[in-house]
């Protein structure tokens, strides 16, 4: 596992007025999110990156206003359209 090191400024700290805990769990899930949004991580393995189980990441991704699942309309209809014919 890999470590990586960032330097806040003093000054930034204070003004933040968060520990440095909480600056790592926030930085983790903003970019955890990102991340996930941009396509460059699965919803598992962003929400692994964030350190929360599956339905944590979830209302993340909820809270945020996003949809969890962004499935393209026409796909949705493609689908839709070859499990009615299935039923048929």
């Amino acid at each position: 596992m890999k470590q990586l090191t960032m330097t806040i400024p003093d000054g930034l700290l204070v003004s933040m007025n968060m520990d440095t805990e909480e600056i790592v769990s926030s930085m983790r899930k903003e970019y955890g999110l990102k991340l996930y949004l941009t396509g460059k991580l699965t919803l598992s393995q962003s929400a692994e990156f964030c350190g929360m189980n599956l339905y944590e990441f979830m209302s993340l991704i909820t809270l945020s206003g996003n949809p969890v699942i962004d499935y393209p309309a026409g796909e949705l209809e493609d689908e839709l359209k070859q499990f009615s014919d299935k039923l048929k």
